[in-house]
């Protein structure tokens, strides 16, 4: 048999069983392909064209070797040019727009469909398109032409753990730049990652199914087959068909609507994580002329008077933005399953149910969603190691939205009480990691779901901050803001970007000496704290700063004689005394008798409030409370929000004599939280 046929027959079989993926067009050229991409993925290497140029004793050595290279730990690496996290290669070829067809199953927890991209192809003869899937299994994939459609054969890599697998579409020889469309139909897995399905048990009516969707950061490619990077922007319309007894929403605007079926158009750019999507028994109430909130009836009332500033808060984010180029900002108060605080889908924001607290006071979450409607959505990171472009700006401007309705000193606070956050954050959830305290991290090797933390928020919210006062204050800087948020306005952006539009605009100002002063290798690799923090009011925060002094410092009973312990203090004063109380290292009387005073002194029995509740479930087990195990272990089910749920399972995987209960209670409700939330805790809880 020739060595041309032995090559063709192997590259039926390779295809067949998804060995690797390569192009076969020529398979002389394909052979050095081989060669070139097993060996660096540590697999043997069987091609013909290789092993006939062997000796009979090379043979023998190779095929040994191959057995050694097969159970050898593989490192992840970066897996494109652009984002370490998606193997999509955008410098390539790009997604224009997506159409997508939607059957949702809620029997068998999938979407049924189709996708069909319109892609912009950069280079000459590409050979394929390279797309992220993860536990998607792929029916046909062909190339749309005007007057036929082309198959197109098609494989999938082997899966990496918690990031996917590589889906190739083998493209005609000869294909041009240009615009080109390619319709994939498929199903997703029933464990896809990017959904949570809920049974009418687990959802506050209790007679109707619920689904939602989170893609962030690179769960996209579990719903579609797509270009799973923030460096890709697109536009999409979608057919979903549902229920009819329920209601769909989507990350965009409503096109039309029917009894089971409704069509949605998103006109403004997005990357693939703010693709979204929400099924259930939904209503909704008015907050303003151009925001609606959604949830579940039985709390509708609730949502509304609690998100009743929205509208003053999006008028205030434009004063200092711009325009609002997304046209409708609707608020879905999400099932408590929901893993984050809030996720600035474009048109329709998801906000967890924790934020009800009764007083409006843990409504500036809203404020940081609503400021992504610029920073983050309009002008994104191009890959998640600069997610400080995304998350940074947006508390930057969420303290803005905080300072212009609340006043300074409200403002100074926010961002002193996100300082006592990272604090804890770096002292426990990345002790072991310190290389993720860096603003710019390296995701060679992790995925942005595990470097997740309030580092990019809170260091890179202090950062701005300090550009902001060298500049001499936000009259100076905001109008830089508003000219970066405009230039980048649709684009995908790193720090350098970032930083030439800086001195682009102040090089030509009196400012520019003032440019030299800032040290950017020490802000954006340095590890730890802010290198610098900058001068705030400190007039808010020195009551809960006296008061975690005196709470970790006096005995119980100089506590009760003690006049400034019973002072009247804000919710958000309350919220920093007790996280400061509890980085406290060394606490005299922490006992049963200590808490219940200060349960007593601050109401904390019956507040509402989540964040305050979080922070006495920490103190609860910093004192070791066995008595209060059940109260600690209820909290921890009543809502699987990150922010919550890992501290308190971290706090108890340190406690030994309830380690063995927390683990089995997450063992018992990990099948209710999404991918995000389960896939950390278990490392949380030393399981993975």
């Amino acid at each position: 048999m020739s060595i041309c046929k032995r090559v063709q027959q192997w590259a039926t079989f390779a295809r067949t069983w998804h060995i690797y993926d390569c192009t076969w067009q020529n398979p002389f050229d394909s052979a050095k392909l081989i060669s070139k991409h097993l060996m660096g993925m540590h697999k043997p290497i069987y091609h013909p064209m290789i092993i006939s140029c062997l000796s009979l004793s090379n043979r023998v050595n190779l095929c040994v070797k191959s057995s050694l290279f097969l159970t050898q730990k593989r490192n992840m690496g970066r897996l494109g040019k652009v984002d370490p996290s998606s193997y999509s290669q955008p410098e390539l070829i790009t997604t224009l727009h997506s159409a997508l067809h939607w059957q949702v199953d809620f029997n068998n927890t999938k979407l049924i469909g189709s996708v069909t991209h319109k892609f912009n192809v950069l280079e000459k003869n590409l050979p394929a398109i390279i797309l992220d899937v993860r536990d998607i299994k792929i029916i046909k994939a062909e190339l749309i032409c005007e007057k036929s459609h082309i198959p197109l054969n098609h494989f999938i890599s082997e899966p990496i753990d918690d990031i996917g697998a590589k889906l190739t579409l083998d493209l005609p020889e000869g294909t041009a730049p240009g615009n080109l469309f390619v319709r994939i139909d498929y199903e997703t897995s029933s464990a896809a990652s990017a959904l949570q399905w809920l049974t009418p048990e687990q959802t506050l009516g209790k007679t109707h199914p619920y689904m939602f969707s989170q893609c962030q950061a690179i769960h996209a490619r579990s719903i579609l087959p797509c270009q799973d990077t923030p460096a890709v922007k697109f536009t999409y319309e979608a057919t979903v068909e549902y229920p009819p007894d329920l209601t769909a929403l989507m990350s965009a605007l409503i096109d039309k609507k029917t009894p089971g079926s409704a069509k949605f158009k998103q006109e403004v750019p997005i990357p693939s994580y703010l693709l979204a999507i929400a099924i259930g028994k939904l209503v909704s109430k008015p907050l303003g002329s151009q925001s609606n909130v959604w949830a579940e009836e039985g709390i509708i009332n609730e949502c509304a008077e609690e998100f009743s500033q929205t509208s003053e808060m999006l008028k205030t984010a434009s004063d200092i933005c711009g325009p609002y180029v997304w046209k409708q900002y609707d608020l879905l108060v999400m099932p408590p399953s929901f893993p984050f605080g809030g996720m600035e889908n474009p048109c329709l924001t998801f906000v967890t149910p924790t934020l009800l607290a009764g007083d409006k006071s843990l409504a500036d979450v809203v404020a940081h969603e609503i400021a992504h409607s610029w920073t983050g959505n309009l002008v994104t990171n191009k890959n998640f190691e600069h997610f400080w472009l995304n998350e940074g700006f947006t508390v930057f401007v969420e303290t803005k939205i905080v300072g212009r309705m609340q006043g300074n000193k409200e403002r100074d606070f926010h961002m002193l009480r996100n300082l006592t956050d990272l604090q804890e954050c770096i002292r426990t959830q990345l002790a072991k990691q310190p290389e993720l305290t860096k603003l710019v991290v390296d995701l060679s090797n992790c995925g942005p779901d595990d470097a997740f933390s309030s580092v990019p928020y809170v260091k890179g919210s202090t950062f701005l901050r300090y550009i902001e006062d060298l500049l001499g204050g936000p009259e100076i800087f905001e109008p830089f803001l508003r000219q970066y948020l405009q230039k980048y306005a649709y684009k995908s952006v790193i720090t350098d970007d970032f930083k030439q539009a800086l001195y682009d605009y102040f090089n030509e100002t009196d400012k520019k000496g003032k440019l030299t002063e800032i040290d950017w290798d020490m802000w954006l690799t340095s590890e730890g704290m802010p290198p610098i923090i900058p001068k705030f009011d400190e007039t808010l925060a020195n009551v809960s700063k006296q008061l975690a002094q005196l709470w970790s410092t006096k005995t119980t009973s100089e506590l009760r004689d003690l006049p400034n312990v019973k002072q009247q203090i804000s919710s958000h004063q309350l919220i920093d005394f007790l996280g400061k109380f509890i980085e406290y290292k060394e606490i005299r009387d922490l006992n049963e008798e200590k808490i219940c005073m200060l349960e007593t002194f601050y109401n904390l029995k019956s507040t509402k409030n989540a964040e305050v509740r979080f922070r006495l479930m920490r103190l609860y087990i910093k004192a070791k409370l066995f008595d209060r195990l059940d109260e600690i272990i209820a909290f921890a089910n009543s809502n699987f929000r990150m922010k919550f749920c890992r501290p308190i399972y971290r706090d108890l995987a340190n406690w030994p004599e309830a380690k063995p209960r927390a683990i089995e209670n997450f063992q018992r409700v990990k099948p209710q939280m999404m991918a995000v939330c389960s896939h950390t805790i278990e490392k949380d809880l030393g399981l993975k």
